[in-house]
Formats: C-alpha cells, sequence, structure tokens
C-alpha cells in the first residue's frame, strides 16, 4: 500500500511567507510578497503578488510526492490548453533557469527532505463552494466542463499515469482491510455491500470500458466557480491516472450532489451527466454502470475518511468534510435498491416480462392497431445484420423486413444519426448541406434522361404518397385514383383510400377504382392487352363516379398483390394508357426499392417504367423516420401556385445523414450486386422445394423479394392461407422470420436485408424445408 498511502503518511511541508518569498526569487525569478494562504491537508499553497499587481499561486508538494507524478500533472494541464485553450485551466510557469522545466527542488526544514516547487498563474474565483450551492443549469455547465476537460485529455499519456491511487474508482476493492476503521456498524455492512457489487456487477466489465488518463477528481475543491456557480478555474491534477472515462463524471456527482434527497438528487445527478455527454457522449454500458459505479465512489470516499481519521484524528474535521453528503447519498441508495438506484441514474430497467407487454399493448394502443406478428410474439432487443435477438438470447434471421436495407443497426447509419443528433437537428427553412446533397443524389440516381430533377422531403412512406396524390390532382385536375386490387401505399387518410389492402367492412372511397394486376401464375399477365383491358374497365368506373385519372399509383413489383414481376411491355401499356386518360403514373417504391431488385437501385427501372413521381420511404432510413417524393420541377411548381408546402421534419439533418449513409453503404457494399447474387441462390433453393413439397405452386419475384405461392392443389391454383399462416409460426419457432402477402395471404414474402450472406440464404431455404415437411 506504500504507492497507495505514501502522500498521506508523509510529512507535509511547514514553509514561513519569508521561505516562500525566497524561493518565488531563487526558483522562478520573480519579486513576489505572499498574499495569501490556501488550506491543504498535504500540501502548502500560496499566493503570491507580483509587481503590477499581477498574482501567482506558489505550490510546495508534500515530500512523498513523486517527480514523476509531478511531471505528468504539469504536461497534463499543458496538453490540455493546447487541446482546448479556453479551459480554465492554472497555467504551469517554468522555472527561471530552463524555459523546460516546470518543477524545482528545495530543501525542507527537517534534516534531508526535499519538497518539490510548482508556479502557476492565478485564477480568479471562490473555493469551498458547497454542492447545493449550483442549481441544475451550474450543474449542467459544470458537467460540461467535466467534458470538456476529459475531452481535451483524449490524447494525452505518460508512464506515471499507472500509478495506484486510494481514489480512483476502479481500485476501490482494495480498501476492503480499512472498511473496519468505519465504526458503526450499519453502516460498515452498507460499504461492505457496495463493495460486493462493485465486484460482481462492475469489475467484470471494467477492462472493457472505455479508458484514458484522466483527471480524476474534478471535484468542487479542486474547481473555482464565479457568482454563478461556474467553474472559471481548474486548479488541481493531483489525482490524475489512467482510469475508466467515466470515473471523472462520477467523481464529480460525488462532490456536487451533496445532501439532495429523492427526485430532487436524480434530477441534480442527471443534469451534470447530461452536460457531460453534450461533450463525452457515455456507451450503452457506461450509462448503466453510472449507479453502481458512483455508490462505489461514496463508499470509497467515507472509507478513506474512517482510515484517516483513525491515524490523524486531530485533522477530523478537514478529512470528514464530505462524509455528511456522501453518508446521505449512499442511505438513500440503500433503501432504494441497487438495481432501481441504476436505473435511476441511466440504467435501463429490468425488461418487463413478455406476458405484461401483451397486456400493457392491449391496454395503451386499442384494437385498431394491427395486432403482433407470430401466434407467439417477438420480444426483441437487439439487431445486427440479418440477425434479431430476443429477451432470452435466441437469434432470429430477419427474412421478413425490408426496412433495414443495409442491416439491422449498421454502424455507418446509425454512427451519422448519432452524430449528426449531437450537433444540430433544424428544418428545410434553414441552410443545411445533408439533405441538398440528399436530394441531389436521388435525382442523379434516376435513369438517364429522366424529367425527374426535385426533390421534397417527409417523413414517411404514407406522406410520400399523400404529397404525390397532391402533386398529381394540382398537376392535372382530375380527381381519380388507379391502384392494383390488393395494393398499399400508406396509412393517412388518401393513402389508405388507395390501398384496397387496408378497406374493410364493404367500404370503398368515391374516387379510387382498383384493377386487377397482371398475374402470370392465375390470370393472363403475359398478354399487355389483357392488362390494357383491366385498367380501362377502372377508367370507366370512375367515370361513373364522376372522375377521371389524376394518378396510378403503382408498386413495380407488386407485392402486395402478391409479389408479381410481369413483362415490362405489360407495365408499360398500363402507364400508356394512365396517361392516355388524363392521368400522371406515380412509382411506389417504397417496398421494392432501393436495390431489392438487383439489377437497378429503383425497381421501376428494372420493369422499364418512366414514372412521374416516385414515392420513397421505408428503407430511405434504415430505420430512421424519412421519405421523399421525386418529380418533375413542373409538377412541384404547378402545386406552389395554391399551395405552399413544409413539412417541420421532412429532411432535417439527422434524417438526411441517415439517407445519404443508407446510399454509402448500398454503393460501397454493393448491396444491388449482391440482392442478385444472393438472390438467385434464394429463389433457385425456393423452387426446389417444389420437387418435395406440393404445395409449393409458384416461386416468384426478383433479386431480394421473393414470393412463395401455396397452394391446396397445383391444378387447380387455390391459395391455401392456413397452411402459410402454420409456415409462417413454423419458421419463426425454427429462427427464420418471413411475412405473407397477397389478396388470400397465402404467398409466403422473403424480404431479407441486403446484407444477406448466401449461407443465410440457405439457412432460409433449409428452415422452409424442415417447416412444410413438418407440417404436411
Amino acid at each position: 500500500m506504500d504507492d497507495v498511502t505514501g502522500v498521506l503518511t508523509a510529512p507535509p511541508p511547514r514553509f514561513e511567507h519569508d521561505d516562500v518569498v525566497r524561493i518565488a526569487r531563487e526558483v522562478f525569478g520573480l519579486d513576489a510578497e505572499v498574499e495569501r494562504r490556501f488550506a491543504s491537508e498535504r500540501d502548502q499553497n500560496f499566493q503570491l503578488v507580483l509587481v503590477g499587481n499581477e498574482r501567482k499561486v506558489l505550490k510546495i508538494s508534500n515530500a512523498g510526492e513523486r517527480a514523476d507524478v509531478l511531471d505528468m500533472e504539469t504536461r497534463a494541464a499543458l496538453h490540455a490548453l493546447d487541446a482546448d485553450p479556453t479551459l480554465p485551466v492554472a497555467r504551469p510557469r517554468p522555472i527561471a533557469a530552463d524555459p523546460d522545466v516546470y518543477v524545482g527542488v528545495v530543501d525542507g526544514r527537517e534534516p534531508g527532505v526535499a519538497h518539490m516547487v510548482r508556479l502557476f498563474d492565478h485564477v480568479d474565483g471562490r473555493g469551498s463552494t458547497e454542492g447545493m450551492d449550483l442549481d441544475l443549469d451550474a450543474l449542467w455547465d459544470y458537467g460540461v466542463m467535466v467534458g470538456r476537460l476529459s475531452a481535451a485529455m483524449r490524447g494525452f499519456f505518460h508512464p506515471a499515469a499507472g500509478r495506484v491511487l486510494l481514489w480512483n474508482v476502479g481500485h476501490c476493492l482494495e480498501l476492503r482491510p480499512m472498511t473496519p476503521d468505519i465504526e458503526d456498524d450499519g453502516r460498515r455492512a452498507l460499504v461492505r455491500r457496495v463493495f460486493d457489487r462493485f465486484e460482481s456487477h462492475v469489475l467484470p466489465v471494467w477492462p472493457r470500458l472505455r479508458a484514458q488518463v484522466i483527471h480524476g477528481d474534478l471535484t468542487l475543491d479542486n474547481a473555482l466557480v464565479n457568482e454563478r456557480g461556474r467553474i472559471v478555474g481548474i486548479v488541481d491534477f493531483g489525482d490524475m491516472a489512467h482510469a475508466a472515462v467515466l470515473a471523472d463524471p462520477v467523481s464529480a456527482l460525488d462532490s456536487t450532489l451533496s445532501v439532495r434527497r429523492d427526485d430532487e438528487l436524480f434530477a441534480a445527478a442527471h443534469a451534470l451527466v447530461d452536460g457531460f455527454e453534450s461533450r463525452v457522449p457515455l456507451e450503452a454500458e457506461e450509462r448503466a454502470l453510472i449507479g453502481d459505479v458512483l455508490t462505489a465512489r461514496l463508499a470509497l470516499t467515507v472509507t478513506i475518511s474512517a482510515w484517516r481519521v483513525r491515524r490523524y484524528p486531530e485533522n477530523a474535521d478537514y478529512i470528514q468534510g464530505w462524509d455528511r453528503a456522501a453518508w446521505s447519498m449512499l442511505e438513500q441508495f440503500d433503501e432504494l435498491g441497487f438495481d432501481e438506484t441504476a436505473a435511476r441514474l441511466g440504467a435501463r430497467p429490468p425488461r418487463p416480462a413478455t406476458a405484461e407487454l401483451i397486456a400493457r399493448r392491449d391496454r395503451v394502443f386499442g384494437t385498431a392497431l394491427s395486432p403482433l406478428t407470430y401466434s407467439e410474439p417477438l420480444d426483441l432487443v437487439r439487431g445486427d445484420g440479418v440477425w434479431l435477438e430476443d429477451v432470452t438470447g435466441r437469434r432470429f434471421l430477419d427474412a421478413y423486413n425490408n426496412v433495414p436495407v443495409a442491416g439491422h443497426a449498421h454502424p455507418r447509419v446509425s454512427g451519422a444519426i448519432a452524430r449528426q443528433s449531437r450537433l444540430l437537428n433544424t428544418n428545410l427553412r434553414y441552410l443545411h448541406p445533408s439533405a441538398i446533397e440528399l436530394a441531389e443524389r436521388l435525382v442523379a440516381s434516376m435513369p438517364t434522361g429522366s424529367a425527374l430533377d426535385t426533390v421534397l422531403f417527409v417523413n414517411a412512406g404514407s406522406e410520400a404518397t399523400d404529397l404525390a396524390w397532391r402533386l398529381a390532382v394540382a398537376a392535372t385536375g382530375n380527381a381519380g385514383g388507379l391502384v392494383t386490387a390488393h395494393a398499399y401505399h400508406g396509412v393517412t387518410t388518401i393513402a389508405t383510400a388507395l390501398s384496397p389492402e387496408e378497406w374493410r367492412g364493404g367500404w370503398t372511397p368515391g374516387f379510387v377504382a382498383p384493377f386487377a394486376p397482371p398475374d402470370a401464375y392465375r390470370g393472363d399477365g403475359d398478354d399487355p392487352g389483357t392488362t390494357t383491358a383491366s385498367v380501362e374497365a377502372a377508367i370507366a368506373r370512375l367515370a361513373e363516379l364522376g372522375c377521371t385519372p389524376a394518378a396510378l399509383f403503382l408498386d413495380p413489383l407488386f407485392t402486395s398483390d402478391g409479389i408479381l414481376v410481369p413483362p415490362t411491355e405489360s407495365v408499360r401499356a398500363l402507364c400508356e394508357r394512365v396517361r392516355e386518360a388524363g392521368g400522371l403514373v406515380v412509382a411506389d417504391e417504397v417496398q421494392a426499392g432501393y436495390g431489392r431488385t438487383g439489377t437497378h437501385l429503383w425497381s421501376f427501372a428494372a420493369l422499364g417504367m418512366e414514372p412521374d413521381l416516385v414515392c420513397l420511404g421505408k428503407p430511405m432510413g434504415n430505420g430512421h423516420p424519412i421519405a421523399a417524393v421525386i418529380a418533375r420541377r413542373e409538377h412541384v411548381e404547378r402545386l406552389g401556385e395554391t399551395a405552399e408546402f413544409f413539412s417541420t421534419f421532412g429532411g432535417n439533418p439527422v434524417a438526411a445523414e441517415a439517407g445519404l449513409a443508407v446510399l454509402d453503404v448500398i454503393r460501397d457494399r454493393r448491396l444491388i450486386e449482391r440482392a442478385a447474387t444472393v438472390g438467385a441462390r434464394l429463389r433457385a433453393g425456393l423452387e426446389s422445394l417444389a420437387s418435395t413439397h406440393a404445395p409449393v405452386g409458384d416461386v416468384r419475384g426478383a433479386g431480394l423479394l421473393l414470393g412463395v405461392d401455396l397452394v391446396r392443389d397445383r391444378d387447380s391454383r387455390e391459395p391455401d392461407a392456413a397452411l402459410a399462416e402454420h409456415v409462417l409460426d413454423g419458421m419463426r419457432d425454427r429462427g427464420v422470420l418471413i411475412g405473407s402477402t397477397g389478396p388470400a395471404g397465402n404467398v409466403l414474402k422473403v424480404r431479407p436485408p441486403l446484407v444477406i450472406s448466401v449461407e443465410e440464404a440457405d439457412v432460409i431455404v433449409r428452415t422452409l424445408d424442415e417447416t412444410l415437411a413438418a407440417l404436411i
């Protein structure tokens, strides 16, 4: 324990004012007078007044101090000032004899004892502040200052930083031999429980927390504040060591929370931590440990205090200066319990049981909300690539969601969101390059020669549908909508009207006419004439309703209609007929876009469509809400003649950064090419199942949007929706998630994130094979 306790047990310096004046002159070349002495238990600190009323602080160190440690403190202060020149760190000054040396040595009053001496610029401000004097704003700013200093120290290293210190909370278990010095039995037991908790819950993860050389003790003892409680001086680096970054804000909490209680205490803690995080964001594991590390720091404080008072009873008042506040917090936290304390200080509370969540969901969301997927609902906690993990730790291959096109929790996308959200999030009434760049890249992604040159941002695909409808109505002056018979285009009032999949109870909107999509499996989808006749009949129905077409809304892969891939001639004929009737063509890329076809970024391009408007949504932000309409300038200007368009959150900087990151990942990971190669492998595997499983009537789709049409009988092609439902549950039970689609709900929908590998595609095929074998 010599390295730990040496400074506390070595004799302190005992210089008089005349000695200080001589040291200032001989070591630092200054003519000065002593203005005051600052209180210190182990050192001597003097405020000097120079000619011209300039002030300096002379620090004479305890004889037990190590030269390399004082050099580290000096170099750290200089490094911090270089990294952040506006930090209020007291600047060290060199000795007179050598501008590169900052520590002098003087003989002590005792024979054979020498002391090291340093000089610092004086910083105005008051010390010995009480934590209760700091309001929430001051605590936020206190946290900001701790964070700034932590950030400034990031690149600093010194060999002496590996020293072992009593105050380094990472070494708190070494204080267990000191606990007998705590006189009260109950309090001694409390401290031992805290150390046991640290050993079981913190110590196992401590080595993987971020670590660097930290200040270690930016408490109210080592900070000067102004009349508003803001730090204006950082005056002591004496407890530096290489330690977890988390230890810095925790040491500030230990000092500033004082004797606050209950909600006031936790509000104060969050104010300081939030301020710290505005400069140094905490990682999830660090935030989860704030409660346990703070509690350990408090236990460390009272344990060292008891140990020192037992040895230096004459100095008890000074030593026990922080005990009252520390015991107040410790006893409150003990009453709450470790888990509740951790939760109130930032850790995620224990996740409720799945059954409880289901019941609560039913109570607060009501029956209009779409029901949970699968007969045994999933209770998921995290995702990674194509994999999801539930509360039990079980992993599921996600072959259902088209939203995370770049994979769940992709680091480039989530990182872009986090970085921008820490900087700024506003709206498009202010200039910001991200939305402009995203719009430019989207326009550039349109097929060569396209007239689609203008982008309007919104928040979701439904809003994109709604806006596209407004543009079409304004451009054409018409009021009729054309959609396929089981289409889905969103949830707003207009989007629902354009989504026959959502119509219930015999309700049909009075301005929309659905028509049969080109279906090569159950109809005559290869014949453009049949398709034209179908839409012709829909146009006639609009006429009966007193409407002419404003727009045709088309998902180019007809996802909700059962994942149909008709010949390009049929789709072109369909679009041409709508234009002849006076309507615009809207390509809805929300389900089929962003490279999913394996040939183009946009599915309409794969089918040779030339739309007037394009709707984007779901995969655009990989899970972050962002959507857009890409239009011709003339159509946007027509809308602008009668109405101004603005979306508060549409195209905000955070969403735009997400959108840019998704495009970058698709480009850099060559996800379109992957969709083609892995999609071909997946399709071939699914098609092979037809030879062993009679219900597999048809396999169709493009790239990584595939449908498996399950039938009762291949000759009649009668849909088997019940089997499809059982297959979904069976595959879920085996760890693979897929969906279903189509008018009868019998088409298995397989659309994994585009980052899926060949091996993972094989897992889908193998699991479907096993599931069908178990059901048939």
